[in-house]
């Protein structure tokens, strides 16, 4: 189960992926439209802390990880709070694609926000996105409860309501 930080971003990151994903006329634009995004990157910038998932998708693509228990670990926490790592410490177990190097160095010495927290964010947000790991177990109980065959909302709404004292609709 993810941080509601992460299980709210890891919506939004997802659903920004899939609008570059196609163009108007449903053909697949999404390398082209990664790049555009990379090439702009600077112009993304001031958004680092207000709206991460419009910037991390330059970053879609760049690492290869291979610290699924660190990530879990970093998921479940916010930026800030104990959990989180720092960027130096997980980028360690990546794998950086050689294009994605002048980025990150932009984010870290970037004056007016975290790129530290946005990087490691950037990173936990890919690795959501590709192990479909944001439903969380309690989700998937309250589904299974939904399939069931209970009565429905109106049924309970009139069972409530007759036993405020008022009289049964006739149906």
């Amino acid at each position: 189960m993810t941080s509601i930080y992460f299980e709210d971003l890891a919506e939004r990151y997802s659903s920004e992926i899939d609008d570059l994903r196609s163009d108007s006329e449903g053909k697949d634009v999404l390398k082209k439209r990664l790049q555009e995004k990379r090439q702009s990157f600077e112009y993304l910038m001031p958004m680092l802390e207000e709206a991460p998932e419009m910037v991390a998708p330059a970053f879609h693509g760049a690492f290869k990880l291979n610290d699924r228990k660190m990530l879990d670990k970093a998921s479940r926490s916010t930026p800030g709070m104990p959990g989180f790592p720092r960027w130096k410490e997980l980028a360690k177990t990546l794998v950086i694609a050689p294009w994605a190097l002048p980025l990150i160095d932009a984010c870290l010495n970037a004056d007016e926000a975290d790129g530290d927290a946005f990087l490691v964010t950037t990173v936990v947000l890919e690795w959501l996105l590709t192990e479909d790991l944001r439903r969380p177990q309690a989700a998937s109980a309250v589904d299974d409860e939904d399939e069931d065959d209970s009565e429905d909302l109106s049924e309970s709404g009139e069972g409530w309501m007759s036993e405020q004292g008022f009289d049964a609709i006739d149906r």
